[in-house]
């Protein structure tokens, strides 16, 4: 049946139709409608009993007629939330209060309910829709919205392939579509040694072998090598392996009363200076930040913003697409977070960017690439905003579908007008030289022709220049997988 219409079959054994009353439901545009007899109304879609079977249709998608037709007034939208209690506080609620403003909404708090906030139309006072926050980790948040009990889960780390394939299972789509999920934002993971290990600056390659291989040791330092162990709330060791690409659990601890010197722990906050453990991007020994101002904290985990797979009434729309929009982004900025917002690096400036693509080259790579990247980027300026891709292959990462969608209200909101923009594709360093020039011009155009089509503007794909650069200006050493990850990127370079 190809009417437009979001509808499925669906079954309600204790209520008969014969009981129920006739309706006429109508598309918002008048194009189409079903009648039958209405078996139900939750709020959200009405069930009837039509020609076509019982069906489900959303109720902001028709207009019902009839006697028996229920109120669509008669209570505000409710809009559950779970995640985790500092994430809640920090930077979910702020950012309901932001997008209530940006709408131009009032809103309260409750003081009975605390995490608890309503917004209204400030032309009639009518309560539009209460949010509720719930303190819960990432894999209870998301069986929250596996079992109906929230529309929303801020988890600290990203789905694992059970939980993927349990939301995938009744999903309109892949959870990695923009419409199921989101980077919300991103922090900083900070690492901490034992007072009596000596280790404070490490590799990444390091870090990998320590937690990702066997037998899992801290670098040699005054003779000694200590087994490694890893530590930490749950929520923050697997973003770490997440991000690492380090699937293999945590190795278990010792027995009680057993010294652990090699003891790593993971956190999002900073304190223990003295105990930090500095990583470096480079590919050989690791340098104190004295000797070189790294271009930024590397270990980043996403916050991830997944949705309940059913359809969002029209209030959870709008605070989905207003999270990213530029206003909210800066917002995510202002909370102490890392977002989406531009910012730029000149490849000549102070961020140690080109000294870090010096020290990260591999020494078969060709200087060519680096000079070439060198000459084409001088009075560019990077932007923070990046798309990755799967090795190999001309297909986005979850984190850059998001980004797209960034962008794409970035240029409606005219913020390249009047400047040069570049696509500037970069690959690691896995097969030739030649071949990795391709596969990053080949990618820097699929991002082009993607952004052209978001807008449904043919011109943007000639009205923008494209650039691949292969292995040059590489962020990370391609001896990890993480590194690697890291550079297979497009990046938008303006002038």
């Amino acid at each position: 049946m190809s009417i437009g219409l979001w509808a499925v079959a669906c079954f309600f054994g204790s209520i008969g139709a014969a009981l129920a009353d006739p309706v006429e439901l109508v598309l918002r545009d008048g194009s189409f409608s079903v009648s039958g007899a209405l078996i139900s109304f939750d709020g959200e879609n009405y069930h009837i009993q039509s020609e076509y079977g019982q069906l489900t249709l959303a109720a902001d998608m028709v207009v019902c007629r009839g006697a028996a037709c229920p109120a669509l007034s008669a209570s505000p939208e409710s809009i559950a939330l779970s995640g985790d209690g500092s994430l809640n506080s920090a930077l979910l609620m702020p950012l309901i209060q932001s997008f209530a403003e940006h709408q131009g909404y009032s809103y309260q708090l409750s003081k009975e309910m605390p995490g608890q906030v309503t917004v209204f139309d400030p032309k009639n006072g009518t309560a539009l829709a209460v949010f509720t926050l719930s303190d819960r980790n990432s894999r209870d948040a998301i069986s929250d919205i596996l079992e109906g009990r929230a529309n929303l889960a801020l988890t600290l780390r990203a789905a694992t392939q059970e939980e993927q394939a349990a939301l995938n299972e009744n999903m309109f789509g892949s959870l990695d579509h923009p419409q199921n999920s989101m980077v919300l934002a991103w922090q900083d993971l900070y690492l901490y040694s034992q007072p009596s290990n000596p280790n404070r600056f490490i590799t990444m390659s390091q870090l990998v072998a320590m937690l990702g291989e066997e037998p899992g040791l801290w670098p040699l330092t005054a003779g000694i090598q200590y087994p490694a162990f890893l530590t930490g709330q749950d929520d923050q060791t697997q973003a770490l392996q997440q991000l690492l690409r380090v699937f293999e659990p945590p190795r278990p601890m010792p027995p009680k009363g057993v010294s652990t010197p090699g003891r790593l722990t993971v956190s999002t906050d900073q304190v223990a200076q003295d105990t930090l453990v500095q990583v470096s991007l480079g590919c050989d020994q690791p340098m104190a930040p004295a000797d070189i101002q790294a271009p930024a904290h590397q270990l980043q985990a996403p916050i991830y913003l997944i949705a309940a797979p059913k359809k969002m009434q029209s209030i959870t729309r709008a605070f989905w697409a207003f999270l990213l929009t530029p206003e909210a982004q800066d917002s995510v900025r202002t909370l102490g977070f890392i977002s989406r917002s531009p910012k730029k690096t000149e490849i000549h400036g102070q961020s140690g960017l080109l000294i870090n693509a010096i020290l990260n080259t591999d020494m078969d790579m060709r200087t060519e690439d680096l000079r070439l990247a060198v000459l084409n980027l001088n009075g560019y300026e990077r932007m923070s905003l990046a798309f990755r891709f799967l090795e190999g292959t001309q297909i986005m990462d979850a984190d850059s579908q998001s980004n797209l969608q960034f962008l794409k209200r970035l240029f409606v909101a005219g913020y390249f007008e009047g400047r040069d923009v570049m696509f500037v594709g970069f690959s690691d360093s896995q097969g030739s030289a030649d071949g990795n020039v391709q596969i990053s011009l080949d990618r820097a155009r699929a991002v082009r022709a993607t952004i052209a089509t978001l807008l449904d503007d043919a011109q943007l794909s000639d009205g923008f220049e494209v650039l691949g650069l292969g292995e040059g200006l590489p962020l990370a050493c391609n001896d990890t997988a993480w590194g690697q990850n890291q550079n297979r990127r497009v990046e938008i370079w303006v002038k």
